[in-house]
């Protein structure tokens, strides 16, 4: 129950940090002009890649 207890109170503080630095980053950015689409898709397709080589590289198979 402790080990339960422990890991929600770990992931419940992981959520909170995370919303304080989504808003730390959100009034850096405000007033600037927005990401081109182009950009923000290829960036995202950058990251796609990167996650599908990193699961070829931890199943130790090819990615379809």
């Amino acid at each position: 129950m402790q080990r339960y207890l422990r890991d929600t109170l770990h992931a419940q503080a992981v959520f909170l940090r995370r919303q304080a630095a989504i808003v730390h980053i959100s009034e850096r950015l405000r007033g600037l002009p927005e990401v081109p689409d182009s950009e923000r898709r290829a960036v995202l397709a950058a990251v796609d890649r990167a996650h599908d080589e990193r699961a070829e590289q931890l199943s130790g198979r090819p990615a379809s």
